[in-house]
């Protein structure tokens, strides 16, 4: 990806997890960059392109993100993994991308619920893995399923939560309770 593509996904990305699917325009974010806005169809020919592009780049930050942290045990991944969506939402004044685009689940094009999804794929697999790995040396409570759904689910809860109250150590307080509760 060449460097005006990844500044212009990064700028679109700021002002998307500011304002939303909705909120996003290429006027915007080329208004951002401080470009033409016909310079920006250099790399994306429309929005929803654009949205597709964020969220295979989103995609692609996590899969790097979880190869920096393979050698940690699974515990330590899923907890860094929340200190890593608490940094970069609740200390950045940003949303989640999951979140986000939820919102406008009604009002957006099929492709982009797919990459959605796709996105939400990878995270529940990679957690998933974890919790494979985890039930392998201490007993878990629940289905392995509902463990990761279980996880994700109090991840958005309390970060939106964190947001909120200006309080990030919320998140990996109550996934620490809900680790030992499921462990």
């Amino acid at each position: 990806m060449s460097n005006t593509k990844t500044e212009l996904l990064h700028e679109a990305s700021k002002i998307f997890l500011k304002k939303g699917f909705h909120g996003l325009t290429l006027q915007n974010v080329a208004d951002s960059l401080k470009i033409r806005k016909a310079s920006l169809f250099h790399h994306v020919v429309s929005k929803k392109q654009l949205g597709i592009e964020l969220l295979k780049f989103y995609q692609d930050s996590f899969s790097i993100w979880t190869v920096k942290h393979k050698n940690e045990n699974s515990k330590k991944q899923i907890l860094a993994y929340a200190d890593e969506l608490t940094r970069w939402i609740c200390e950045k004044k940003r949303v989640c991308p999951v979140g986000a685009m939820t919102l406008d689940w009604d009002n957006v094009d099929q492709e982009i619920k797919e990459e959605l999804k796709n996105l939400h794929y990878l995270q529940r697999d990679w957690l998933t893995e974890r919790f494979k790995d985890i039930k392998k040396t201490e007993k878990l409570r629940i289905p392995i399923a509902a463990a990761v759904e279980g996880t994700m689910g109090l991840l958005q809860g309390s970060i939106q939560m964190a947001r909120m109250l200006d309080k990030p150590e919320i998140v990996r307080q109550n996934l620490n309770y809900y680790l030992k509760g499921i462990l």
